[in-house]
């Protein structure tokens, strides 16, 4: 075990006589409110006429969300501001922020609302008579502070959002013209598919509003979104807020006034292997000792990559703590979103990604494990941000100390300790000098470098498109010879030949293409109806079925049972969900889930091999489910997005191609006509595609008609 103490972190205040100096700051800053320099500086740079892309890489906790509503709540504000986070959780938890700053600097409270699915949906049924344009087009009109996720406004700057009767870009033009700043919060967590989405996005904001100001949110900016901003001109309009730079922090003991702290010390434990192995090996009493010796101001969280993992960890775990009169409580992808929210008052909160990114919690102990230098940093970030928390009965806990065991793989253990810039345990950190020693243990990233030029082209030219077509065509013809260049800068293709090609693609892999986020192809809509957590989920169909107990059910019945609930079935009845289930608990065992393909001859799995195409008749097949033949059935009739390698399994795909554990890969099996059963690896969906960026140019020898198989 290696064991480092990081430092705490103070960030520096602005200076009183440079915030008295923003007059219209000045005069409604609350009484006794202190901003730090980053966010004075965020300001300014939001001000200033020349600049027009701002990057706030301040660390997590040090207030970049106030930062970015600053010109909103000064005496002269901008008109109007939308907001970006990558969850709905977050859009909800920064809801509750804005109320709170909006009331502080005597602004009114209603100038602020979500804009998300869920929330569309309830507006829509309380207004009885509009349809979801016109709700979005109110929501445009009514505040100047919309908190949204990209998706939406990915999918109203791609003319998906159309009023009955009105022009085309008539809710592109309500957003575009009413919100003069758009900031996108922790964005880090997107790759290639995303940026390109937002950046085609932002190109046809700024030819509509010139006074536009994109503010990106992110401790750790992708160099692929300031490398592309460049690209495409914005580099002298590019403004670079990153404190740690320019001497605003400080790593260690406390200074005099003129800092605040931002971060306590951490004593960090890094091990080797993974975090199940470590709690059922011993961890969890060392968990419970730590917390019971702390008790009551101590809370913990427990970070895991699976949702599997996170399961078994609690169902181990949650009697061993009631006995101690300790709660354990779980946040993962499939818990319903009453028990998501009830989870952060637990005494031990195991998740996974979920809460990477989402509703601030206050802990003082966190047990993690990571895969890349990323998911380490930003886990280990949410720990030492508190000096306590309010218990249930509203009695302030002051946490004494601050507590990490980390665990990572053996090879980027050896890494971190074996070599010539090898970790020394019992050393104190600075927060900078540990990310550099993580960053460089563990392998860096795969960068799908050429997704833009192959696939990602295609969202700008829809924009393009549409520009093109009558009634918009002469209105927008400056705009559109503008976005021309711009957009074959930003994914080095011809935009009017991919507008050509539109029609040569199945309309399935445009869509794929198209989408923000993508799909694994398959998603399903889970009912969760006992106990403590209760709700409906969407959820990907291949992890449920190796994962869970399931009964299958019919649209009607899960309506019903939707309904009983108190919920809304309509979101997951727009054809976004294939199957719909009941959950009845977690399988004591994962299952081997496969795909099975349509029955084909050899000739026609050399030919398609390793190319993206769309494909109905898929199956699969997994034990311990009596419902298959009838889910099949149901599933033969969905076209899906795959790309396939033969006669390589899944590990050997990912080992060659050196892709991450969340890259989804599935065994497939197929009965050919002239050779018998044939397996392969297929990837579904946005997969699929990145897949196929990555074949064009290392293409594997498969050897279809007589290499042997490695299953």
């Amino acid at each position: 075990m290696l064991s480092v103490t990081t430092l705490p972190v103070l960030s520096r205040l602005a200076d009183p006589a440079d915030v008295a100096a923003e007059r219209d700051l000045a005069s409604r800053l609350p009484s006794g409110l202190q901003l730090s320099q980053h966010q004075l500086a965020t300001y300014r740079a939001l001000r200033d006429p020349a600049a027009t892309v701002v990057i706030n890489t301040a660390m997590t906790g040090d207030g970049k969300s106030l930062a970015a509503l600053l010109p909103l709540l000064a005496d002269q504000p901008v008109e109007g501001v939308l907001s970006l986070y990558p969850t709905n959780e977050l859009v909800q938890d920064q809801l509750r922020s804005a109320r709170h700053w909006l009331a502080q600097w005597q602004r009114p409270s209603d100038w602020v609302a979500t804009l998300f699915g869920a929330r569309l949906d309830e507006l829509v049924d309380e207004a009885q008579y509009l349809q979801r344009a016109d709700v979005v087009q109110k929501l445009l009109a009514d505040h100047r502070c919309l908190l949204s996720n990209p998706d939406i406004v990915h999918a109203i700057m791609q003319f998906y959002y159309q009023r009955f009767g009105r022009s085309r870009d008539a809710v592109i033009g309500d957003l575009t013209l009413q919100f003069q700043q758009a900031v996108f919060d922790e964005f880090h967590v997107f790759a290639e598919p995303q940026i390109i989405a937002i950046l085609t996005a932002l190109l046809f904001w700024h030819a509509q509003q010139p006074e536009l100001k994109a503010l990106f949110l992110s401790a750790t900016p992708q160099p692929q979104l300031v490398d592309l901003l460049h690209k495409l001109g914005y580099g002298s309009r590019i403004r670079l807020i990153d404190p740690q730079d320019q001497g605003w922090y400080h790593h260690g003991s406390s200074l005099s006034d003129g800092w605040r702290l931002i971060a306590r010390a951490v004593q960090l434990d890094l091990l080797p292997g993974t975090v199940e192995e470590w709690v059922v090996g011993g961890g969890d009493q060392a968990i419970l000792e730590w917390l019971l010796d702390r008790r009551p101001a101590a809370k913990g969280a427990l970070i895991v990559n699976s949702v599997a993992t996170a399961h078994r960890l609690f169902a181990h775990l949650q009697p061993l703590f009631a006995r101690h009169s300790l709660t354990v409580a779980l946040n993962t992808g499939i818990t319903g979103p009453l028990a998501r929210s009830a989870s952060y008052d637990a005494d031990l909160l195991i998740g996974t990604s979920t809460i990477d990114i989402g509703v601030d919690f206050h802990i003082n102990l966190l047990v993690f494990e990571a895969g890349s230098a990323g998911a380490f940093l930003q886990r280990l970030g949410r720990l030492g941000r508190h000096d306590g928390y309010h218990d249930g009965a509203g009695q302030f806990r002051r946490f004494v100390d601050f507590k990490a065991f980390a665990l990572v793989p053996q090879f980027v253990y050896e890494r971190l300790t074996a070599t010539d810039q090898a970790l020394q345990s019992g050393a104190e950190l600075t927060r900078p000098a540990l990310a550099q020693a993580i960053q460089a243990a563990f392998p860096l990233p795969i960068a799908f470098h050429h997704y833009g030029r192959l696939w990602g082209r295609f969202i700008p030219a829809r924009v393009y498109l549409e520009l093109s077509r009558e009634p918009l065509r002469t209105s927008y013809a400056n705009v559109r010879t503008q976005l021309r260049g711009q957009y074959e800068q930003l994914v080095n293709a011809n935009i009017v030949q991919t507008c050509r090609e539109l029609q040569k693609h199945d309309a399935a892999i445009i869509r794929e293409a198209q989408s923000f986020r993508g799909s694994s192809g398959l998603m399903a809509a889970v009912i969760k109806d006992d106990g403590d957590d209760q709700g409906v989920i969407g959820y990907d169909l291949f992890w449920l079925l190796a994962n869970a107990q399931l009964e299958l059910l019919d649209e009607t019945n899960f309506k019903q049972a939707a309904l009983r609930l108190g919920w809304k079935p309509d979101p997951f009845l727009r054809g976004f969900h294939h199957c719909f289930f009941r959950w009845r608990g977690l399988r004591a065992q994962r299952e081997q889930v496969s795909v099975l393909l349509p029955g084909c001859n050899t000739q026609w799995l050399q030919m398609h091999q390793q190319k993206v195409l769309a494909l109905s008749g898929l199956r699969v097949d997994v034990n311990g489910h009596e419902f298959l033949n009838r889910l099949n059935c149901q599933l033969q009739r969905v076209p899906m997005v795959v790309c396939f390698i033969p006669t390589l399994d899944p590990l050997s795909v990912r080992r060659r191609l050196y892709l991450p554990p969340t890259f989804q890969l599935l065994p497939y099996r197929v009965d050919t006509a002239d050779a018998g059963e044939q397996r392969g690896t297929i990837a579904i969906g946005r997969d699929a595609l990145l897949l196929d960026s990555i074949l064009r140019y290392r293409q594997i020898d498969t050897g279809v008609a007589d290499a042997p198989l490695i299953f």
